[in-house]
């Protein structure tokens, strides 16, 4: 994929998302695309590896342990 057609996927994608119905089980996946697409249409090359991680973790964020939680 050329650079120069991110700012359009960037314009279509909110649309193609926007077709979804709520609350489909790919809902996340499709918010984390989007925002993923988003971000890259606005760098000059690649999206860094930490902006990657945050918005992954914003739309996937990470089970922790229930210290509480105790096995019978």
């Amino acid at each position: 994929m050329s650079q120069g057609s991110l700012p359009g996927r960037a314009r279509t994608s909110p649309k193609a998302a926007a077709a979804m119905p709520p609350g489909t089980p790919a809902q996340p996946f499709i918010e984390a695309l989007t925002e993923l697409v988003q971000a890259q249409a606005g760098t000059d090359g690649f999206v860094v590896l930490h902006r990657w991680a945050e918005i992954l973790e914003r739309h996937f964020p990470p089970q922790l342990p229930d210290p509480d939680y105790t096995a019978e």
